[in-house]
């Protein structure tokens, strides 16, 4: 099947998150595997929530991964704002339209066809794609799960096909998985009547209003930073509730914050750094507590791949041969997958290199160029190709 039809399957298959989830998309592409000589399978660590793993073992050599997650972030409120059918890819002016195409249904097909190639070939070597459900939430039921749970192969290395550009395609080649820290600051003054507002001082919600700005000049403590520059990013706001009804004075609010994390952070210096700041901020007006936020995203690690690593030159190399220009090394805004299997799992694992721009994904108008899918089944079989030859 050609990348742009098989991508358009994809697309077709509703699998938001939170949302339907993976069922539907894992049973298609393992049918497709098996359709295509491929032997899957599906190891579903949380019950509806299914990860697809195939390995093609052609002999001693190298192990390498290909990873790339099957959920799309929901909509949302952008419904109005697309163009064309989410779930219909539409391809106008050298552009696939649809809900997935850039993050990341594009490079799941390309992977998904790079490694059927590969299985019809006589490379030596050891092939795997691992393609992970909940990667948009957070990854519990996917690459976590998949990690602690010790059913994934020992891998040289790994490459997860998350779009590599920003503003323009194929821009970077990201080594570092920013990691992402979540949690609540909860505010607590006295609750009155609103016509005594002088007498009973800054309200809950005024002192949350003083403390969100001061987080956005917040300033993470970084103990050992990595080998790729980067910063972490404060975002002050991302939720914020409060208030009874008119009449009355706010005496209890809470405020979420987001940081996104990069290697050299610690979660215990983060929080006490975030407690000591919302407690300058209030000055005594007020009780402050940071409450870390449920789940993972309460601390989900960063990650970094050494530049000098075997798979990283190998892929330069091929995105130069293949692209016609040399790659630059750098941090991904986001975090991606790669921050439990290189974090937790100790795989070196590529954090993105894939088609599509970043710029795009999360939003409506998604899309990813119609040449970028074909760019990428050539990137990756000739990565798996260099990789899998290369003795360091």
């Amino acid at each position: 099947m050609d990348v742009v039809e098989l991508t358009r399957a994809l697309v077709a298959i509703d699998s938001q998150n939170p949302g339907p989830g993976e069922s539907v998309i894992a049973d298609y592409v393992a049918n497709w595997c098996q359709d295509h000589g491929l032997n899957p399978t599906i190891i579903e660590i949380e019950p509806g929530r299914p990860n697809v793993l195939v390995t093609i073992d052609h002999g001693p050599s190298k192990h390498l991964g290909l990873a790339s997650h099957l959920d799309t972030k929901p909509i949302g409120d952008a419904i109005d704002l697309w163009r064309t059918d989410p779930f219909a890819l539409t391809i106008k002016d050298g552009l696939a339209y649809g809900l997935g195409a850039t993050d990341m249904k594009g490079s799941l097909a390309s992977m998904l066809i790079t490694a059927a190639s590969f299985a019809a070939s006589d490379e030596q070597g050891t092939l795997s794609l691992i393609m992970t459900a909940d990667e948009e939430q957070g990854s519990d039921a996917g690459a976590q799960a998949l990690v602690r749970s010790g059913r994934l192969p020992q891998f040289d290395g790994l490459l997860i096909g998350e779009p590599s550009g920003v503003d323009q395609p194929w821009e970077n080649l990201f080594l570092v998985s920013r990691g992402i820290c979540c949690f609540w600051v909860d505010i607590s003054t006295k609750q009155g009547h609103s016509g005594l507002s002088e007498r009973l001082g800054r309200n809950a919600i005024l002192v949350a209003a003083d403390i969100l700005k001061a987080f956005e000049s917040f300033v993470s403590p970084i103990e050992n930073p990595g080998d790729v520059p980067c910063q972490p990013t404060v975002n002050s706001g991302i939720f914020a509730s409060g208030g009874v009804c008119f009449g009355v004075w706010p005496g209890s609010s809470s405020v979420g914050i987001e940081i996104r994390t990069v290697p050299g952070m610690d979660r215990n210096a983060v929080y006490a750094a975030a407690q000591r700041l919302a407690e300058s901020v209030a000055g005594g007006l007020a009780e402050v507590s940071i409450r870390p936020f449920d789940g993972s995203m309460a601390w989900m690690p960063a990650s970094e791949l050494s530049p000098t690593h075997p798979l990283v030159s190998c892929a330069l190399e091929s995105a130069e041969s293949v692209l016609g220009h040399r790659l630059r090394i750098a941090a991904y805004p986001g975090g991606t997958d790669a921050g439990y299997f290189m974090g937790e799992g100790k795989i070196p694992t590529i954090t993105s290199l894939g088609p599509g721009w970043l710029s795009l994904a999360h939003g409506a108008n998604e899309c990813v160029g119609v040449d970028q899918l074909h760019q990428a089944v050539d990137l990756y079989s000739s990565i798996t190709r260099r990789y899998l030859r290369s003795n360091s």
